[in-house]
């Protein structure tokens, strides 16, 4: 039997032994693509061949490639086949080979290395695409009623995402015999039954469509192949579904043997889910994306709150699927290895995600039986917007999951309700991923491809004699720029550093004919070519002048030192925190830099000090910084750490310190850990789920922290009279004396407000037997009116008491009964609710307690007298 090792391996030989470059699968999280949440397709990573937009290496490329797609989510452990994290065997030709190579290939590895027999391999084309027609008929041999003509809808293939390479396709079906059919005479691919299973695509790129849907010729035809690895395991192994297949097979026994169920009946599709689920989400986790309330994060909160649902089914109520990580390694972590070496961080934030859904689980389900026993009693069976709202905000219930599981019980959700229920409260999930190319975007791609790659000298020489090659001004390219304007140069050579890898781009100077001056603002790279940004002085610049690039010295030797301190922080924080630490981003300026890394909690101070002191000792025992280049396998094999996704050349540089840190970086950096001087961390927060941030300083950035600081205390010392040596002391005396003169103060407010408690009872009167007092204060908090009203509640046993007032320009209201005033009829929650919307805000609480804030305290009187009249009638029912 062929494991889906031996396919892997034999796609991949087969291709490399026809001269296509075996390129890694890239992240599922996409790079530069803000079009895409996750990556789709294999052909995603390779866009920018496809469109022509950057320089190309190879031209015919195979991979097997991590991909993630949800649009078929509700069906995921229902059915035999789908997923939402699958792998994509595929090979590729940017202007290269096409059609007849594509589908030769194709048709060679089907029946020649997986040996489907080819009596049973059917294809289909585009409609009207007769070239694949006379391909697969004459040259291939494949029968005439064996290729079926589809349409658009079919056989159309592309973009991945709002825009990309696109064009017609040719898909190959295994026909699984009359016994999988629906027994019509006209069964053939196309038909809905399961005789024909797809399981190649064949795309022939011959468009780019753009993101208003305009297809224009490519620069250069492409061929984009897909097929599934688990449908093709499915379909060599012979098995009835994926979960059959010899990886999956292994986690459904773990999954089985730990529930102590069988795989038969009911349990099928929760053990299916929980299987493929668990994959998916380590897969993503350890790329990089967690958890959340947006963006992809919000769609693997999705993924993981649909599996504990599942899990459910077959009695599983504790954390489980944090379990199901070593199980997968075991199986996939051969030639996956970033699951093995991150599966004790996706551990720890899978569990932490399980204990906090399934801590409101139960009494979610709970309310979601009650909705839909409600929706059906209602006769409609349609369950309130409203109701799934608050399974959303409450308990944590993704729309999606409250839409399968009513579905699956007859009642339908109503999701406008919920979408206005959703505009009222703070925006969750909101997915701002799209964005269009700027027109400023635009011209550096101009220019990049009007000048071609530009060679960086900046590693050794701080200045460079070189030619212009391209020159662009506001209104595009040209051939010359004059004083006072403004617009973009491109030499052939630079000493200039282009903004890349999280290091931000050189300033300087660009001098040319007759002492003309260009006042270099930043320095961009854009495929491959450095772009300066700037400014005309003096004189003029003609494309083919002899100019010199020159750098602003200072500014380079302070961001050289805080790349280099990058790199010794993330060797300090692996050291600390663990092998799980991997860069996810940076910034690297003169004054500071930036560093985020994955890590699931925040850190301890201890923790933040034993980094720095690591750092600093490193940077204080003076360690070369040594610079290689080497060839990029070799340079991963050496044990070069590389930043989260990075496209790397074939021959990288390798930036190390002895024993103690080496990494892939193309980046410039101080030649020894000395000239870092000292190293100050200011923050560590968190830009994002399962993200933590790192804000630190060198050299210049210490000395301003440090000047800073002493700014700060010598005020204060100057306020307090004290040197800098007294300060601590008088600093606590003060604070000391402050919170003494704080209790005298509320001490002498409440017994201010008891003095005065006989007026107020006065003023109450009598509806029924209660007695409905109503009192505003001025400048009261909510607690001082919380007081107020226990002291009125502590005197009259059936009463209600009504209290507002102004504080800092805003409103707080108060409403409070006693135990008798309840019970013949006060509801204080819903007396706040009619009241509070006329101060401008909103509130709550229980029936003998709630409480409002708005912001239009102009608005207090009338609430108040709004809060009086609702008791009124309560009372009066």
């Amino acid at each position: 039997m062929q494991t889906v090792k031996d396919l892997r391996d034999s796609f991949l030989g087969y291709f490399r032994e026809r001269g296509h470059r075996i390129v890694p699968s890239s992240s599922l999280i996409p790079k530069d693509d803000p079009t895409l949440l996750f990556t789709t397709a294999g052909m995603v990573q390779f866009k920018p061949m496809f469109a022509g937009t950057v320089r190309l290496d190879y031209t015919r490329a195979a991979s097997v490639q991590k991909c993630f797609r949800t649009s078929d989510l509700e069906r995921v452990g229902k059915t035999r086949r789908h997923c939402t994290f699958f792998e994509m065997l595929g090979n590729f030709s940017f202007g290269d080979y096409f059609k007849k190579e594509a589908i030769e290939y194709a048709w060679d590895y089907t029946t020649g290395v997986v040996r489907f027999p080819a009596e049973d391999v059917w294809v289909s084309i585009f409609e009207d695409d007769d070239e694949a027609f006379e391909i697969w008929s004459r040259h291939i041999g494949v029968p005439e009623r064996k290729i079926i003509r589809l349409g658009r809808e079919d056989n159309f293939w592309g973009p991945a995402g709002d825009s990309g390479a696109c064009g017609p396709c040719s898909e190959l079906y295994l026909d699984r015999g009359p016994d999988f059919g629906c027994g019509s005479p006209d069964c053939k691919p196309g038909c809905d039954c399961e005789r024909f299973l797809e399981f190649w695509n064949l795309v022939f790129n011959q468009f780019y469509q753009d993101e208003t849907g305009r297809q224009t010729p490519l620069p250069r035809t492409g061929i984009d192949t897909g097929m599934g690895l688990e449908r093709l395991a499915s379909l060599v192994q012979n098995t009835d579904s994926i979960y059959g297949t010899d990886e999956l097979k292994g986690m459904v026994d773990f999954v089985c043997r730990e529930a102590k169920v069988a795989y038969e009946g009911e349990n099928v599709a929760p053990v299916n889910v929980l299987v493929e689920h668990s994959r998916a989400l380590t897969f993503a986790i350890s790329d990089g994306a967690y958890p959340s309330n947006e963006g992809r994060g919000y769609v693997l909160r999705r993924i993981l709150r649909r599996a504990l649902r599942f899990a459910r089914q077959i009695g599983i109520s504790e954390p489980f699927l944090y379990r199901m990580v070593d199980p997968l390694v075991k199986e996939m972590g051969g030639h996956y290895p970033e699951t093995a070496s991150g599966a004790p961080n996706v551990k720890k934030v899978l569990e932490g995600e399980e204990k906090r859904f399934l801590e409101t689980l139960e009494n979610g389900m709970d309310r979601l039986e009650e909705s839909i026993k409600a929706a059906r009693a209602g006769g409609a069976n349609l369950l309130s917007g409203r109701d799934a709202f608050v399974l959303y905000d409450t308990f944590g219930f993704p729309l999606e999951m409250t839409i399968e599981m009513a579905e699956e019980n007859g009642v339908s959700v109503d999701t406008a309700g919920f979408d206005t229920e959703m505009e009222k409260q703070r925006e969750r999930g909101k997915q701002s991923w799209k964005s269009g190319e700027t027109g400023s975007e635009k011209l550096f791609e101009a220019i990049s491809a009007a000048a071609g790659p530009s060679v960086f000298l900046g590693y050794d020489e701080n200045t460079a004699a070189s030619e212009l090659a391209a020159l662009a001004g506001p209104n595009g390219l040209t051939k010359k720029l004059v004083s006072g304007e403004k617009g973009l140069l491109v030499t052939r050579e630079s000493a200039f550093y282009g903004e890349s890898g999280g290091q931000v781009g050189d300033r300087g100077d660009i001098t040319g004919p007759g002492g003309a001056l260009f006042r270099v603002d930043d320095t961009k790279k854009i495929n491959g070519t450095i772009i300066h940004v700037g400014e005309v002085v003096r004189g003029e610049f003609s494309e083919g002048d002899r100019v010199t690039t020159g750098i602003d010295l200072l500014r380079r030797n302070l961001t050289r030192a805080n790349h280099t301190a990058t790199h010794l922080l993330q060797a300090a924080l692996r050291k600390v925190l663990g092998d799980h630490v991997h860069q996810t981003g940076s910034l690297v300026e003169p004054e500071r830099m930036r560093f985020d890394f994955t890590h699931f909690k925040a850190l301890e101070a201890e923790e933040i000090a034993e980094i720095e002191r690591i750092v600093n000792d490193v940077i204080w025992t003076w360690r070369p910084v040594e610079t290689v280049v080497r060839p990029l396998e070799e340079a991963v094999k050496m044990g070069a750490m590389a930043v989260f996704d990075e496209k790397y050349e074939d021959m990288v540089r390798v930036v190390s310190v002895k024993d103690f840190s080496m990494e892939l970086c193309g980046g410039t950096h101080a030649d020894n850990t000395g000239k870092l001087g000292v190293f100050k961390i200011l923050r560590e927060a968190s830009p994002g789920a399962g993200v933590r941030r790192i804000e630190a300083v060198t050299l210049k950035g210490v000395l301003e922290r440090f000047g800073a600081q002493q700014e700060i205390l010598t005020s204060i010392a100057s306020e307090l009279n004290a040197s800098e040596q007294e300060l601590a002391r008088k600093v606590h005396d003060a604070l000391e004396r402050a919170r003494g003169l704080e209790k005298q103060m509320e001490k002498m407010k409440k017994e201010s407000l008891a003095s005065n408690i006989d007026d107020i009872l006065e003023s109450a009167i009598d509806v029924r037997g209660t007695r409905m007092v109503r009192h505003q204060p001025q400048k009261a908090d909510i607690d001082e009116l919380r007081t107020v009203a226990d002291l009125v509640r502590s005197r009259l046993q059936n009463s209600v008491v009504f209290l507002g007032s102004e504080n800092e320009g805003k409103a707080v209201l108060l409403c409070a009964a006693t135990s008798a005033a309840v019970t013949a009829g006060i509801d204080c929650g819903a007396i706040i609710k009619k009241a509070a919307p006329l101060m401008g805000g909103g509130g709550g609480g229980r029936k003998d307690m709630a409480q409002a804030g708005g912001k239009s305290p102009e608005g207090l009187s009338g609430a108040l007298d709004e809060a009086v009249e609702t008791a009124k009638r309560m009372l009066s029912r």
